[in-house]
């Protein structure tokens, strides 16, 4: 992980430092990205829909949109609309300043069996827990393991009730159960650098690593391992059944069968750029079905249809999510709700953005009277760090739907849909 250097910025595509002075703005002249390309192929199908017909103009885009409300019932685009509504107007907010000895770098809120774990990881490379069983439902936030001194946590990744941990600087990562909180193990991996994502699915595990992704089958009782080699450094990484999906530096897509013993390895959506400069892939997830969602380091956010793989046309978005904001920050959150209908993205001007995951739209939160925005809102608060991590949980008792968001050394817990009782009105 870079360190902070003062006069410099240290850009994660070239992997180098450079004068703040030549640092680019994020609202001056903005790269081409995908979403700047389809914004004009979709200007330019407008213009030539209302000069050719004099009808008025519909782009491919407002196509997508309408075919998305047609297929939905009336009453799931209502119920829709007020899901948005509701999450719009939230204003209830708890935070919690933790003792860490770094900034958080990585959060996980794991359920195991009726109760909730809690578990976030530093630049220094500890891990911190809020398990306190003598406090009740009190939260006591403690040191619970060091993974590498002064190796930034990368990751963190659960399923059912493992947990693992993984930093950069060196290939180590800690396999953490839940039923037996005082077993841990580390995995040593050589000839690896620099883990920058993980992806647990049941015991299998994969990584995102330097020039490579590499594939554990099981990590309770596998030693063995499958090196997945790639074009770049592998950014992020998503495990889907017998398939591997690996994001790289360079921008390219790749995925791994791992029920084939040869020529495994197969690009997807090469062609997505349309002549934009290729932007490093800094997270992958598929969410809905057969939709891969991707978000690039110049601020494309933007989902494409796995089922429409092809080498012999090109590869057009099936939603892009404009407005999000980014151009050097690698370590954004982002979270999708359970029933994967919003979706939540940290921009790097220290805001949280959400956008509807049916028909792309933008989600926007009330203002007060006096016209100013209110921090209780997840969606018009300012923080003081960019938000390295989100996740969605569904919490017992009155918290219901709930955002949970790292900033700083701060966490901060909105109840989704739920208004404070001083809230102002329109």
């Amino acid at each position: 992980m870079p360190v902070e250097l003062p006069g410099f910025y240290f850009d994660v595509e070239k992997n180098r430092y450079f004068p703040l002075s030549s640092k680019p703005q994020i609202y001056e002249k903005a790269a081409r990205t995908i979403a700047s390309v389809h914004q004009c192929d979709d200007k330019r199908t407008s213009e030539s829909n209302l000069r050719d017909t004099g009808r008025r103009a519909w782009s491919p885009w407002h196509s997508r949109l309408k075919m998305l409300n047609n297929s939905l019932s009336l009453s799931q685009r209502h119920s829709h609309e007020i899901l948005c509504a509701h999450y719009e107007s939230s204003s209830r907010k708890t935070s919690d300043l933790l003792p860490t000895f770094g900034k958080i770098q990585a959060f996980r809120s794991i359920l195991a069996g009726d109760n909730f774990f809690r578990v976030v990881g530093d630049t220094q490379g500890w891990l911190y827990n809020d398990r306190a069983p003598h406090f009740g439902a009190q939260i006591a936030w403690s040191a619970d393991f060091n993974l590498q001194h002064q190796s930034p946590i990368s990751s963190i990744s659960a399923s059912g009730t493992h947990f693992v941990a993984t930093c950069l600087d060196v290939a180590k990562i800690s396999v953490h159960d839940l039923k037996a909180p005082e077993h841990v193990y580390i995995l040593n991996i050589n000839n690896l650098h620099d883990i920058w994502d993980s992806h647990l699915d049941g015991t299998e595990l994969t990584l995102g690593a330097s020039k490579r992704a590499v594939y554990i089958p099981d990590i309770e009782v596998s030693a063995s391992l499958e090196y997945l080699n790639t074009s770049s450094d592998t950014l992020s990484i998503y495990h889907r059944k017998t398939l591997v999906y690996a994001g790289t530096r360079n921008g390219s897509v790749e995925r791994f069968d791992m029920r084939m013993p040869k020529q495994r390895k197969q690009k997807l959506f090469g062609d997505r750029f349309h002549g934009a400069t290729p932007s490093s892939v800094l997270h992958l997830s598929i969410p809905r079905e057969h939709e891969l969602l991707m978000s690039h380091l110049n601020g494309d956010l933007l989902t494409y249809d796995l089922r429409s793989v092809s080498t012999t046309s090109l590869s057009s978005p099936v939603t892009i999510y404009r407005g999000h904001v980014n151009t050097h920050t690698r370590n954004l959150g982002i979270a999708v709700d359970e029933r994967h209908d919003i979706l939540f993205a940290a921009g790097q001007d220290c805001r949280i953005r959400a956008w509807s995951m049916r028909t792309g739209v933008l989600l926007t939160p009330p203002t007060r009277r006096d016209g100013i925005m209110t921090d209780y809102n997840p969606l018009s608060a300012v923080f003081s760090d960019p938000v390295c991590a989100l996740q969605v949980t569904e919490e017992n008792g009155e918290a219901g739907t709930t955002l949970w968001a790292a900033s700083g050394r701060n966490l901060h817990q909105f109840r989704l849909g739920q208004r404070a009782p001083w809230t102002v009105e329109d």
